[in-house]
């Protein structure tokens, strides 16, 4: 059972590379050097053999390790801090201070005056609509004879208006 599902994957993985008359070849291949390895064992190491690799790697863990001197462990980091220093410091060419210009919504002009609505024409329309607008209010609310009757869902449907203008721009 493991066998065949070992070799409906083999099938599958070369069937990505190849194409089916190829993957069957590979396959086949693959099977017949398996086979080979498995008449053919490898043959067995002497264990005095592994006993002297062994004791050769017990020598060479055990033995001291050849220190360098501090003055060429340390000398390379600080070669390196002084490199890093001088790259910073005359790397760059000195930035000449400049005026800072930042994108902005509102124009600069803007911002020199004291009443930003009336300096921008969007602002001073929907300022005026919204008093007009008032003032109709106002008159509903105090129930002057100015003001039609269904004036209320026309200032409604004016206010709607309004809002949508003012998010559209």
């Amino acid at each position: 059972m493991e066998d065949d599902r070992n070799r409906e994957e083999l099938t599958e993985l070369l069937g990505r590379f190849f194409g089916p008359s190829e993957a069957e070849s590979a396959e086949r291949e693959i099977r017949a050097g398996d086979r080979l390895f498995d008449v053919s064992p490898s043959p067995q190491v002497a264990p005095e053999l592994l006993e002297d690799i062994k004791q050769r790697i017990a020598v060479r863990l055990a033995a001291p390790r050849r220190g360098s001197h501090p003055l060429y462990r340390y000398g390379g980091a600080a070669a390196a801090v002084i490199v890093v220093a001088l790259i910073g410091f005359f790397g760059r060419p000195a930035q000449e201070p400049s005026d800072i210009h930042y994108a902005s919504l509102i124009p600069a002009a803007l911002w020199d005056s004291d009443d930003i609505v009336s300096d921008d024409m969007k602002l001073a329309y929907f300022r005026s609509e919204l008093r007009r607008v008032e003032t109709q209010m106002l008159a509903l609310d105090a129930d002057d004879g100015e003001v039609a009757t269904g004036a209320l869902d026309e200032v409604e449907m004016e206010l709607i208006r309004i809002e949508r203008q003012f998010w559209k721009e």
